[in-house]
């Protein structure tokens, strides 16, 4: 499962919310999107969750916007 972390009003979120559907669709990845405003601040610290968007697949962490290619690479890592 891949988890998409954002904030709302966020540029780079939102122009990475696209590619991310996509991305998560051409590689059969489930997506779940959590508003990181809803998440505990120990939580995102202990991932070390400091810029949205961040972008977890299990393995590891990217951050800030990502285009679709980047993405897919990601997804597949996981």
């Amino acid at each position: 499962m891949i988890t998409f972390y954002y904030l709302p009003d966020c540029a780079p979120c939102e122009a990475t919310k696209p590619h991310a559907l996509k991305a998560a669709e051409v590689t059969g990845k489930d997506i779940l999107f959590k508003n990181a405003v809803t998440v505990p601040p120990n939580v995102l610290q202990a991932k070390g969750i400091t810029i949205a968007p961040s972008i977890d697949n299990g393995e590891r962490i990217i951050k800030g916007e990502q285009g679709f290619d980047r993405l897919v690479r990601f997804f597949e890592e996981a």
